[in-house]
């Protein structure tokens, strides 16, 4: 029996929640760090300042970034990353039949998400079954499928499909992945901050003077909070993006009514041996149906397609034909 979606959706969207608090708590504890190892280690800044100057300047630097970056993603539209990928769009008056069966498909789950139409692109010559959405509102969000998509799946899979890049767009995924990779900038920014204060300073600490050189002291306390703040946000963020795959799964299921259009796409495309996704995605993949990346455990920007077929069908499923290890 498949699982209720609306459940899923309940889970996946409290998950998600629970990360993001997560974040914000992880940037305050973070400028309390830096804040605190100042005043431990300078006696003067501790003495001379009442107002916790260091720890506002870390948050300062943090959500300044990552609102300069954010902005930087938002200019591009969802247009700019489908083409940046090789993506060509589908012309409504297209006499190619698989083609006009992907627009009438993306058409139906429009209506069933209540969304605008998005525009289509397909990725010309990528035998590899994938897809994604892209875009930061469902004025500018685009559904793209690579040729092996169409090519592969029959028309209840090419539904189940383009219905979970539908629920990304109607959960807004792109703008939670985006804002949090934001974030992740901003950590990696103080980092580099750190960094540069480091080398450009000698560390020296008077052994009978705490505080001998204040400068240093920030520099190394960035260091340190900037490093540990990007390696536990980068974590965080793919977090949250393997909750956003398995509620655009859900939303499939929401979307379709049917548990085995999207299960069986995912069961295709478990069973593909390689990826010919283009090079220059690297830094998209997280936006794919399916992310073959080189990471691993923490940094998965998707659940293994195993757990999220068995989420989908709600039930245990040992695949007899395909190489993947049961729970």
């Amino acid at each position: 029996m498949a699982a209720d979606f609306w459940e899923a959706q309940r889970k996946a969207r409290s998950r998600t929640t629970f990360f993001v608090v997560l974040f914000i708590l992880l940037t305050i504890a973070m400028a309390t760090f830096v804040e605190l190892g100042m005043r431990f280690f300078d006696e003067e800044y501790a003495m001379e300042s009442a107002v916790p100057w260091l720890g506002i300047l870390f948050a300062l630097i943090t959500f300044s970034v990552a609102g300069i970056q954010y902005l930087n993603f938002k200019s591009s539209g969802g247009a700019y990353v489908a083409k940046a990928l090789g993506g060509v769009e589908v012309s409504s008056m297209t006499s190619n039949p698989k083609e006009r069966q992907l627009l009438n498909v993306v058409e139906e789950m429009a209506v069933a998400a209540s969304i605008p139409v998005p525009p289509v692109y397909i990725l010309r010559d990528i035998d590899q079954i994938n897809a994604f959405a892209a875009g930061l509102s469902n004025q500018d969000s685009v559904v793209a499928v690579t040729e092996g998509t169409l090519n592969l799946l029959n028309r209840e899979e090419l539904q189940g499909v383009v219905a979970h890049e539908m629920g990304h767009i109607y959960n807004g995924d792109m703008t939670v992945n985006m804002r949090l990779a934001a974030m992740v900038m901003g950590f990696f920014f103080i980092l580099y901050i750190g960094l540069r204060m480091f080398q450009l300073t000698s560390y020296r600490i008077d052994e009978n003077k705490r505080g001998s050189n204040p400068i240093a002291i920030a520099a190394l306390l960035f260091l340190i909070a900037g490093a540990f703040t990007w390696f536990f946000g980068s974590i965080l963020k793919s977090a949250v993006s393997r909750e956003r795959e398995y509620l655009a799964d859900a939303c499939a299921v929401q979307f379709t009514r049917n548990p085995d259009g999207i299960a069986n796409a995912l069961i295709k495309i478990a069973k593909e041996t390689s990826s010919d996704m283009p090079a220059t995605g690297a830094s998209y993949s997280h936006l794919y149906l399916d992310d073959r990346s080189p990471y691993s455990g923490l940094f998965l920007t998707h659940p293994p397609i195993y757990k999220r077929i068995e989420a989908i069908l709600g039930r245990k499923y040992i695949p007899p034909d395909w190489n993947i290890p049961p729970n």
